[in-house]
């Protein structure tokens, strides 16, 4: 039996006055984490969570978050972590899918909290996560995280083993958007989440004496699953409420970060930073990074400005929990023999069994490009209340990523394309779809087409290709205000293209994006 709180109990057991976290200026050991987790997992039993029932955070990057990344698997309840971009209605939908009876949130979002408390039957309690007491602006009921964490008798060690949650039973739900632009909760268990953490962790050499930067958001899996690979492996986190340069630094510094995840947008941004000579880089040991390709004169500057660092890539998605392939520290060194594989994002993981098929299934030989499809033990458990868009998910056995690549002859995995259309911009995930819903809701709008452009500094740009009813006008910037009314700022579109007539169509009369796409590029390029 697998069970992550299992690891929280022997780091407190092993290495009780060790480092487990550091955020705002409190730092609590491994035996004070593990206090706290069991505390505030009695908390919410006394509130009457039950095993199955699902316990939601909305809020940015914080201790409390970390927590939680624990504390309702601890009594059999599943962790909802919520995606503090998205607008109200998104969240509405979300939460109506999952129906929590707890929501926590933190001091950025109490007003959305009681908000979402109105909107959603389903919720119970609302938790405020801060060190002081409830803003008045809070329902009277509204409960501190802090009292209830300080407050409540700590049970023993084994007073919840026969509710929590076992090694291949659901503790994590995270969702993302899909092509149909309904969210989708991916579940995620405990024997996921450590295939990930081992497998990973020991091609990055982590071990109990790193101390790991989490930067990203914890909403996403990208840096969340850093926080199962240092309760694994005992390492130290350092908690930034959300990502800024200087703040960063100074953390990096103050504690002697070894490690942190960024995608490259993030560290362009560090290297730009007028003080970065000022930053002091020499405890760092590895940066690892995912969501978008590293170009290789960004990554040779880092090298020079950063010495000592070692460069990882992971490929993945959430419902691998995440990481399939790894690019390895040696093959990022500029001169190296393998120097050609810097366009790819890897060899498999020792736990991944990649394919690449064809649309029969039928697995293609190296260097053909299809579709990828993978299993193993990290692969989720499937989507939450959606039988049927698992079984199609996981058709074969294999759990079908909906991207394209193709095998070179030395197992290295290059990718083509994304069969999914998604847009990657800054690191954060868009499916054209939830745009081009939107601004089909506009009346003027007849056809919507969105694709992703380049972009130098955020990988790519959401950019909007629309054709307008007769006699209809509007502009760039009143499209984008309404999408922005209506879905995430990120899922907006930076630009729009006034298409002159209808929307090229392709051989099975639908939008032909790719001819949009290259007539676009074609623009851009001249």
């Amino acid at each position: 039996m697998i069970r992550f709180p299992d690891f929280i109990r022997k780091n407190a057991f092993h290495r009780p006055d060790a480092k487990a976290l550091h955020f705002e200026g409190h730092d609590y050991t491994w035996s004070q984490f593990s206090d706290r987790v069991h505390c505030m997992a009695q908390a919410l039993r006394d509130l009457g969570v039950e095993p199955g029932d699902r316990v939601a955070y909305l809020g940015h990057n914080s201790g409390w978050m970390v927590e939680m990344y624990f504390v309702p698997s601890l009594i059999g309840a599943l962790f909802v972590p919520m995606n503090f971009r998205l607008s109200e209605a998104e969240m509405v939908e979300m939460l109506a899918d999952c129906t929590p009876e707890i929501l926590i949130v933190d001091r950025h979002h109490g007003d959305r909290g009681a908000q979402l408390m109105a909107l959603c039957p389903s919720l119970k309690h609302l938790i405020h996560a801060d060190w002081d007491g409830p803003a008045p602006s809070l329902p009277p009921s509204t409960l501190n995280y802090e009292t209830l964490a300080s407050e409540t008798a700590r049970p023993e060690d084994d007073a919840f083993d026969a509710i929590a949650s076992d090694s291949t039973d659901t503790k994590v739900l995270f969702y993302t958007s899909g092509t149909t632009g309904q969210p989708k909760g991916v579940m995620l268990s405990h024997l996921n989440m450590m295939t990930n953490s081992l497998g990973t962790g020991s091609i990055m050499e982590f071990g109990p004496e790193d101390v790991v930067m989490l930067s990203g958001p914890l909403f996403h899996l990208g840096t969340g699953s850093r926080i199962y690979t240092a309760a694994y492996y005992g390492a130290t986190m350092i908690v930034q409420s959300r990502f800024e340069v200087i703040e960063a630094a100074a953390l990096i510094k103050a504690h002697r970060v070894t490690s942190m995840t960024l995608v490259p947008t993030m560290l362009r941004m560090v290297l730009d930073h007028p003080d970065f000579g000022t930053f002091d880089f020499s405890s760092m040991r590895l940066l690892t990074y995912g969501a978008a390709p590293m170009p290789l004169p960004l990554m040779e500057r880092a090298l020079a400005a950063i010495p000592g660092v070692t460069f990882c890539q992971s490929y993945g998605m959430t419902e691998a929990s995440p990481a399939l392939t790894l690019l390895p520290p040696a093959d990022h060194v500029p001169g190296n023999p393998r120097i050609d594989k810097l366009g790819s994002v890897g060899l498999p993981l020792p736990h991944s069994d990649i394919r690449i098929v064809d649309e029969s299934g039928a697995t293609l030989p190296p260097l053909e490009p299809g579709e990828i499809v993978a299993r193993g033990s990290q692969i989720m458990n499937g989507y939450w209340g959606r039988d049927a868009e698992t079984a199609e998910a996981m058709r074969g056995g294999f759990y079908h990523t909906g991207d394209a690549g193709y095998l070179d002859h030395d197992g290295y995995l290059f990718l083509v394309g994304r069969t999914k259309e998604m847009i990657i911009s800054g690191g954060e995930n868009v499916y054209p779809i939830e745009t081009e819903n939107c601004l089909s809701r506009h009346p003027a709008v007849a056809q919507a087409a969105v694709i992703g452009l380049p972009h130098e500094k955020w990988g790519e740009t959401v950019h909007a290709v629309v054709a307008l009813h007769p006699g209809q006008t509007v502009t760039t910037d009143e499209l984008i205000a309404f999408c922005r009314e209506h879905i995430a700022h990120y899922k907006a579109p930076r630009g729009v293209t006034f298409w002159d007539g209808a929307l090229p169509l392709s051989a099975t009369n639908k939008i032909d994006k790719t001819a949009i796409k290259t007539q676009l590029l074609a623009e851009v390029r001249a």
